[in-house]
């Protein structure tokens, strides 16, 4: 088959003068370049072979930006500038890929003190090709322009001492793929290799083919490393046999044959160039069906209903299906799936295609490990003989922050996940997780999962982004224990969930604390980040014995906290107490005067007048204060009176508090005689508020199971000639052929159908050649 892709390209460039001194702009031009014939000797005819093995075809040929003070009359065939002035290197400032159009952008500068008093006339881009001779090396104009103004009238720069002139250049591509055919896939625009090479160099010089549904070809370019060829037919060309025509601007790129021995046993749904198109087959015109007639399927045993139909791709609505040389009825006797008819085969699944290097695929850290050189240690991802030295290690470890994550581009379709050769640990195996995304973060887990050994079913669900790993969720257990505590020690089963912080874990173990009556009749629970807080409802005496324990339970991932910390010692409350003892006998009648003081206590100090008596006793004085203190709404507020206790008036304070050093009661004879000044009460007790205990616990990890997955390097099983390792598969498996009704036991099922794909053997050479034309825009 012979093909070509057309290519326009053009070029322009801008001129800004700015004044060094003020910033402000001083003047604009614009030069549309004509693409020199040099130009496409470099990129069509390869004219400029290099001493260094390279060649101009695949150089960046817009090395350089030029400029001249002359004029004149540009021609495609002209080499030079009119008047050549100076070059400077171009620095790129972006490259864009995009249909219909990509472009490079480069600039220079020249500065105030360059190039004063010279008049610039003229541009252009430049390639700088060198050779083993210094003397032989050279400059070769690739694109020549005079300057404009907006109207198209030509102008000059007239370069001053404070003019900084920026000159920018802007290369065009236009290419729409399309000489692959309509039906045909074409790259994605940042890695059209037709647009990099006519705008920086490099092409794709390999012929790919695929026996996967591409979205691009350019999702070829993966297939090419790490083993995957072995998967996928390739085959590279020598670009510098390619044939150039400077007349048409076209390059005929050399006949590429996969041999007889190439590749073989391979499905083609895509057969081109990566990075510029391939051929989509079915494709009548190119490879017309080809009918299989009276296939044995297999034998009925009454109980059967599905059965492998022996073909990975057959021709939609092809089929009879007969049963003991009956003809059945499609959708009423049986049911047929045309992509995924060939039962339990690894090239069903979506992952089938894939290597642990692909992109949108990370397996647990294994990227970041160091890779293991002394063994060829297999990708964990791919079935076929894969593998790289400086490439995987001997194993890595998977969890749900390295989980086995795939972004498959677009929404697969999946309902079964299996292993092969590894096995999942025992103990965790049904707390594997599988889910599914729509953005690749927000995550939602499969629904009717089931497990067969190492096979897991689901309900089929469509998504792009899927990742799986082995859980931690499980239930932590808490142990809280406290004396004078009913159940003491108490032991909670708190659920977490895979993923959990610690943040996440102290909240529910906050919750599971506040939920057990016991524990919640001595201490209020609350939660600080990762830390879990037990603080005691009442100030009383340390608790020794208090204590919270955490350990992993059924879950995995927190770190085990055998003592809590005693973050606040208990202190038991002490309501502060004053006492008088009155002294003497009453001589003249008269009042004595009493005087209580104490911080917080309303209308302090209060001046009490408690009449006595002549010849009261101290005791009887005492009856008469307390009665006197008794009759005073502030006093009582604030104060416990005490009982009668001989000559002794003793106030306590109702609330704990911190001591009040300013708290007393006097005693003075005010009109009366006889009794001896008290001016200051004696301190019985001093007052604390108290400090109620507080425990702390603090939950470290998360909620994880590092999932040690060991890579293997001995030799394997083998399947279709091909060795297979260490693999993962995901992808959507349903059956061939699937009868309504069991066949009878012994009923001969056989088929008839056609082929419309591809299928590289021996017996037949694969032969590709295209073409490309350049043409100025």
């Amino acid at each position: 088959m012979n093909l070509y892709e057309k290519v326009n390209v053009h070029n322009k460039f801008e001129f800004l003068v700015v004044d060094s001194v003020t910033g402000k702009e001083k003047q604009k031009a614009v030069a549309y370049n004509t693409i020199l014939d040099q130009w496409f000797n470099a990129r069509v005819v390869n004219a400029y072979p290099s001493y260094n093995n390279g060649a101009s075809r695949t150089y960046d040929v817009l090395q350089y930006i030029t400029f001249g003070t002359g004029t004149g009359t540009i021609s495609p065939t002209r080499t030079s500038l009119f008047t050549y002035l100076d070059r400077k290197t171009a620095t790129t400032q972006q490259i864009v890929y995009g249909y219909p159009t990509s472009y490079v952008q480069k600039q220079i500068k020249l500065e105030a003190n360059e190039y004063i008093g010279k008049t610039i006339t003229e541009v252009g881009f430049e390639f700088y090709c060198s050779q083993f001779w210094a003397s032989d090396s050279k400059y070769y104009l690739m694109t020549h322009a005079l300057l404009q103004d907006s109207e198209g009238n030509q102008i000059a720069i007239s370069k001053t001492d404070t003019d900084v002139v920026y000159i920018t250049a802007t290369f065009y591509c236009s290419h729409t793929p399309a000489g692959f055919g309509a039906n045909a896939v074409y790259p994605a625009a940042d890695k059209n290799y037709i647009a990099r090479w006519v705008l920086t160099g490099g092409f794709d010089t390999t012929v790919r083919f695929s026996k996967f549904n591409l979205e691009y070809s350019s999702d070829m370019l993966s297939y090419s490393s790490g083993g995957q060829q072995i998967r996928t037919g390739e085959k590279s060309m020598d670009l510098s046999t390619a044939i150039g025509n400077l007349a048409t601007g076209k390059m005929d790129l050399p006949m590429l044959t996969f041999l007889d021995s190439e590749c073989n046993n391979r499905i083609i749904k895509h057969l081109g160039v990566a990075g510029i198109g391939a051929i989509t087959f079915p494709n009548h015109d190119l490879f017309p069906p080809y009918l299989v007639e009276r296939i044995p399927i297999g034998t009925g045993d009454g109980v059967l209903t599905d059965f492998n139909i022996k073909a990975p791709l057959i021709m939609l609505g092809s089929e009879t299906i007969y049963v003991n040389n009956v003809a059945k009825v499609r959708d009423v006797d049986y049911t047929i799936d045309y992509e995924n008819n060939c039962g339990d085969w690894y090239e069903n699944y979506h992952t089938a295609g894939l290597t642990c290097k692909s992109a949108g695929v990370s397996f647990g850290d294994l990227a970041s490990k160091t890779p293991n050189s002394s063994y060829d240690y297999r990708d964990p991802f791919s079935w076929w003989n894969c593998y790289d030295r400086t490439v995987y290690p001997s194993s890595c470890t998977v969890n749900d922050v390295n989980p086995i994550k795939i972004d498959f581009g677009t929404a697969k379709a999946c309902n079964t996940l299996k292993f092969d050769i590894l096995t999942v640990p025992a103990a965790r195996i049904d707390t594997l997780k599988i889910q599914y995304s729509t953005n690749g973060t927000d995550w939602t887990d499969v629904s009717g999962l089931s497990r067969t050994g190492q096979v897991w079913k689901f309900t089929e669900v469509s998504a792009r982004y899927w990742r799986t790993f082995l859980s931690g969720e499980g239930n932590a257990t808490v142990v809280v224990t406290s004396s004078g505590m009913t159940g003491s020690p108490i032991t909670l089963s708190v659920p977490v969930a895979s993923s959990d912080t610690a943040s996440i874990v102290a909240g529910k173990i906050k919750t599971a604390l506040e939920n057990n009556a016991n524990i919640s009749a001595l201490y209020d629970a609350s939660v600080s980040g990762a830390n879990v807080i037990l603080t005691a409802k009442t100030p009383i005496a340390n608790v020794s014995s208090l204590n919270i324990a955490l350990s992993n339970g059924t879950c995995a991932g927190l770190t085990t906290v055998s003592t809590s910390t005693d973050t606040t010692a208990g202190v038991a409350a002490v309501k502060q107490q004053e006492n008088i003892n009155i002294a003497g006998t009453v001589g003249t009648s008269g009042n004595a005067t009493v005087v209580v003081t104490a911080n917080g206590m309303a209308n302090s100090p209060i001046n009490l007048s408690v009449p006595v008596t002549s010849g009261d006793s101290a005791t009887t004085v005492a009856n008469k204060v307390n009665a006197a203190l008794n009759q005073n709404s502030d006093i009582t507020n604030f104060f416990t009176i005490s009982a009668a206790n001989g000559s002794y008036v003793r106030l306590t304070v109702k609330t704990a508090a911190a001591n009040d050093p300013t708290l007393n009661i006097s005693i003075a004879n005010g009109t009366c005689t006889g009794l001896t000044t008290i001016s200051t009460s004696t301190t019985d007790a001093s007052g604390n508020a108290g400090t109620k205990q507080v425990e702390t616990l603090t939950v470290a990890g998360s909620v994880s199971y590092n999932w040690t997955y060991s890579l293997y390097y001995q030799s394997f099983p083998t399947r279709d000639g091909q060795s297979f390792g260490s693999t993962f598969f995901l992808g959507k498996t349903v059956p061939g052929l699937k009868f309504t009704t069991p066949p009878p036991a012994g009923a001969a099922i056989d088929a008839t159908y056609s082929l419309e794909y591809p299928f590289k053997t021996a017996n037949n050479l694969l032969r590709f050649t295209y073409s490309i034309v350049l043409q100025r825009g």
